[in-house]
């Protein structure tokens, strides 16, 4: 029951741009919240008419120098940080949820979140199920391959036994 509504409250906190608990959390004027760094390198990167641009959520235009500091809301987000939830081996440690992505660029197991987010963003994921089936048989094909090479080891090493023992 308390888990739950901690996640309720996670993710009224998370940002809808970066995915993570927010930093410096700022209202527009349509009432959206964001991380002051997340809006501000949108802002930064869009085309807008003296200090206007559109909310990435609603597409409402909102004033730039508008934007206001939530103080509470970042002591929530504090409050949150500072709670140390024990997480479960199969949950992502960033964002609690499942994990059931496999990133192969970065070789590592991801949440649904983590896919959406930047740092894997055009990354090819596929599901951990596919991942560990390709993986398994690269390793059955490595093992095959070393098999192979232990044979002709071993036809080398008798053959250099018996040119030794002619030389004798």
């Amino acid at each position: 029951m308390a888990s739950s509504i901690l996640e309720n409250i996670k993710e009224e906190v998370t940002c809808p741009i970066c995915l993570n608990l927010m930093t410096e959390p700022v209202s527009t004027d349509c009432g959206h919240t964001f991380c002051k760094p997340c809006i501000t390198s949108i802002y930064k990167s869009m085309e807008h008419e003296q200090g206007v641009s559109h909310c990435p959520v609603c597409r409402v235009p909102y004033q730039f120098e508008n934007l206001r500091p939530i103080r509470h809301m970042a002591n929530i987000v504090e409050r949150l940080r500072e709670l140390t939830l024990s997480p479960k081996a199969d949950h992502c440690d960033l964002h609690g949820e499942k994990l059931l992505l496999f990133c192969k660029e970065d070789r590592k197991v991801i949440c649904w979140l983590c896919e959406r987010s930047q740092e894997h963003h055009g990354h090819k994921v596929v599901l951990m199920q596919e991942a560990s089936q390709e993986y398994q048989e690269m390793f059955h094909e490595v093992l095959e391959k070393l098999m192979e090479l232990e044979k002709d080891f071993a036809r080398l090493k008798a053959h250099i036994e018996k040119e030794r023992t002619s030389w004798k």
